[in-house]
């Protein structure tokens, strides 16, 4: 099932309510090596859309796969959301003052030993992503309610083709995360 198209004023507000005032699952210390991505919306056509990127085949990690645009925390970070906002603008060139950060999502521990901490931001549909060449292969969306709609359990190698890449694994079990959020406020 995939949910109906929904606006940004439908959206971004309850969307930060909920995220303020829900108690967030945190990983434990010592559970892997802290990294934090941001989960970047917009909205096109009347409907809210999700930027993702694909890596460069000839990263020494995750080459070639579908990811949201973050990577592992710097001594210089303050902290984890900081982290988010600055991998977004080394690999998309969208700077952390364009984004309006709704809140995190739940912590997101992966088989690799990281800690994946999501944030939740909301960018103007008039940015456009510029990616980064070094990292960065393409830069697509797709509607976030594609992620909404559909309840299959999270096994290796299954996932969804979205602007005909393949999204699996923590980049897509983070997006049904939120989805699982955005049915929950759209019923």
């Amino acid at each position: 099932m995939v949910l109906p198209s929904f606006s940004e004023t439908a959206l971004r507000e309850p969307l930060r309510a909920y995220l303020r005032d829900r108690e967030r699952r945190l990983a434990h210390d010592g559970a892997g090596k802290a990294c934090a991505v941001l989960v970047p919306l917009f909205e096109r056509d009347a409907d809210v859309h999700v930027w993702l990127l694909k890596r460069t085949d000839d990263m020494r990690k995750h080459g070639g796969q579908v990811a949201f645009p973050g990577g592992k925390r710097d001594l210089t970070d303050d902290s984890l959301m900081m982290t988010a906002l600055r991998e977004t603008e080394e690999e998309l060139a969208i700077r952390g003052d364009a984004v309006d950060v709704l809140g995190p999502l739940d912590d997101y521990v992966t088989g690799t030993g990281y800690i994946i901490t999501p944030f939740v931001g909301w960018i103007a549909s008039s940015i456009v992503p510029v990616p980064n060449p070094a990292e960065v292969a393409r830069v697509f969306s797709g509607p976030l309610r594609r992620f909404a709609g559909t309840s299959l359990a999270i096994l290796p190698r299954i996932g969804l083709t979205v602007e005909g890449e393949f999204v699996w694994g923590a980049t897509l079990a983070i997006a049904r995360g939120l989805g699982a959020i955005v049915r929950e406020l759209t019923q």
